[in-house]
Formats: C-alpha cells, sequence, structure tokens
C-alpha cells in the first residue's frame, strides 16, 4: 500500500491540502466550533464559518493559527484531524501519511517543532516543515525571483534564489488588518460601528485601489452616540483611504528586502519584476499599484489561493528540489 503524501498551507484563514497524485483535495476556513468543555468539535471550516455568521448555537469558535503560527497545540490537533477525516481513506486499519508542512519564513524553531508534534498527533509518520516562499519558488519555475504572499494574518516578502532564500520579512499587514482598518474608519467617519462580517464584505467586494473607481456601497451598524441603528453610504475611496497607508508600509518592506537582496539575484527582480499571491492579493487594483509604487513589474500568480500548496505539491514530486534549496539530503 503506497504511502499518502500531503502538502500543507498552514494558512491563518485557510488550511489548505494538496495530495500526491491527485492535486487540491481541501480548503476551508481554518476554524472550527467547540462544544462543552473545548474538547468536542461541533463544526470545521465552512460550516463552523456559517454557522458562527448566523449566530447559531452556543459553541466557542476558535483559531488554531493566528498570524501563521499555531496558537494552541491541542486544538489545533482536534481540528487538523477533522479537516484530514475529510481526506484520508476510511478503513479498518489507519493510515499513516506524510506531511510537508508549509509555514511562515519568521516561525522560530520551537514553533517548527510544534507543527511537528502537532501533524505527528494528526497521524503523519513522517512531517516536513518548509517555508512558504520556497514553494512559491517552485510553483512558479523560476530561476529566482521576489515572492510577496498576501493572506489573512500576514504577509510574506521573500527574495528566493537557487540556494534558498536569501532576504525576506514577514509582516502583519494582511487582510485582518486591511479588515479592521474599515472598521475603524467607518467609526471615525461616520460615527458608525460594524462588525468583521459586514467590513470583510467592504474590503471583498468594494476595496479597489484603482484610483478612477466611483464605487458606492450602503452600510448599517449602530450608532456610536445612542446605538440606534443608522445607514451611511461608503465611497470606494473611503476604503482606499483606510487601507492604502498600510499597503504603502507594505512597500517599505518590499524595498527594504529588495535593498538586502544580492546584486545578482537584484538585478534579476528588477528585470522581471515579483511575483504575487495570497487571497488579499486579490483587492480591486492591488496587484497594479503596488508595482506602480515598487517601479517593476508585478505578476499576479494563476492560482493565487492556492499557489502554496501547489508548489508544495511539486516538492511530493521531487524532494530532491527542496533539498538543494535547503541544502539538506531529504532522502537519508
Amino acid at each position: 500500500m503506497a504511502q499518502l503524501e500531503f502538502a500543507i498551507d498552514l494558512g491563518s484563514s485557510f488550511f489548505t491540502v494538496y495530495q500526491k497524485g491527485v492535486g487540491l483535495v481541501l480548503r476551508e476556513p481554518n476554524m472550527a466550533l467547540l462544544q462543552g468543555d473545548g474538547n468536542v468539535v461541533k463544526e470545521i471550516g465552512y460550516k463552523a464559518k456559517n454557522m458562527h455568521t448566523s449566530m447559531l448555537g452556543n459553541s466557542k469558535p476558535v483559531y488554531p493559527v493566528k498570524e501563521g503560527i499555531i496558537v494552541d497545540s491541542d486544538t489545533a490537533v482536534l481540528v487538523f484531524k477533522e479537516f484530514f477525516k475529510k481526506i484520508l481513506p476510511e478503513g479498518i486499519i489507519k493510515r499513516k501519511f506524510t506531511a510537508l508542512v508549509l509555514v511562515s519564513g519568521a516561525m522560530k524553531v520551537a514553533e517548527r517543532k510544534t507543527v511537528e508534534k502537532v501533524f505527528t498527533k494528526v497521524g503523519a509518520n513522517a512531517v516536513y516543515v518548509c517555508d512558504s516562499p520556497l514553494a512559491l519558488y517552485e510553483y512558479t519555475e523560476t530561476k529566482g525571483g521576489m515572492f510577496v504572499d498576501i493572506g489573512g494574518g500576514k504577509t510574506e516578502v521573500a527574495a528566493v534564489g537557487n540556494n534558498g532564500i536569501v532576504a525576506g520579512a514577514t509582516v502583519n499587514i494582511a487582510g485582518n488588518a486591511f479588515t479592521n482598518a474599515i472598521i475603524d474608519l467607518i467609526a471615525e467617519k461616520y460615527y458608525i460601528k460594524i462588525g468583521e462580517i459586514t467590513a470583510e464584505k467592504l474590503k471583498c467586494e468594494s476595496l479597489s485601489f484603482y484610483r478612477n473607481d466611483a464605487g458606492v456601497d450602503f452600510v448599517s451598524g449602530a450608532s456610536m452616540s445612542d446605538g440606534m441603528t443608522k445607514n451611511a453610504e461608503i465611497m470606494a475611496q473611503d476604503l482606499f483611504d483606510a487601507v492604502a497607508p498600510l499597503v504603502d508600509d507594505l512597500v517599505d518592506v518590499m524595498m527594504s528586502v529588495l535593498a538586502s537582496t544580492p546584486p545578482e539575484l537584484a538585478s534579476e527582480i528588477y528585470r522581471k519584476g515579483f511575483f504575487i499571491s495570497g487571497g488579499s492579493s486579490q483587492i480591486a487594483g492591488l496587484n497594479q499599484y503596488l508595482a506602480d509604487r515598487m517601479g517593476l513589474y508585478s505578476t499576479l500568480l494563476n492560482d493565487p489561493e492556492n499557489g502554496v500548496a501547489i508548489g508544495g505539491g511539486k516538492f511530493l514530486d521531487c524532494m530532491d528540489d527542496l533539498g538543494t534549496l535547503i541544502g539538506i539530503d531529504l532522502n537519508n
């Protein structure tokens, strides 16, 4: 019986799994609803998110990963086991598997050890922990470049060459920060308190970095003066004003990484630009805005949400490629 092999993008917002020989087999919100004393999983993924959004029941929502780091090992084991029940074939004998877990490049040694322990308890008999920018490098099949992966809890910026990551930074300027900035802007400008669900909808559907966008949206929330329901007309410019300062900070991070990149690789980046991925990279006009601010070409990956997991899947087909990048013989 062949060993099952999986590449897992351990995101703050989504848990994405690629199975060797099959392809993408799971992408679900990385959350769950727990019951009782917090040791019984009621629902996971999309079902948990929808139930929580609908305010049904008295279950407790949990998010095992925040800003790319496992924050509660016991909860992570419970939740990840449920995810793998959706993937692993049913049978009398429990199938073991290999897990290539793709994580933040800023993850510390102790945090990587936690990842190994968690996935071992989930059922893996071999666990490899890999920096996610390396998976993007493999996905693009480039000879070297800059990768900007804008997720929910964090953004990874890395310059990657044939010998691995040569410069990089991980910051919490990402989708969740954009959502919070929209909440703050509407409170300050319109004196309306809105929740994360409303702000997330505005971010995904109305936020635009195209400077000629004259879009309008309407929101309802609680008046900050009397608590009564209050409506407001929100302009695309409002949302841009809320989020643009954060993106400008991200540009500074990208500039810093580029300045720290060795000349040969830097010249390659200046020649062909940078690659952008992640769920939040799909905000209207963001790709071009970053390119204009950097003065470089930019390439949005064909599958920006799943690029990390797909790149990890390519490593599963040839672990020698990963070994070369990290300088370790993975066959021994």
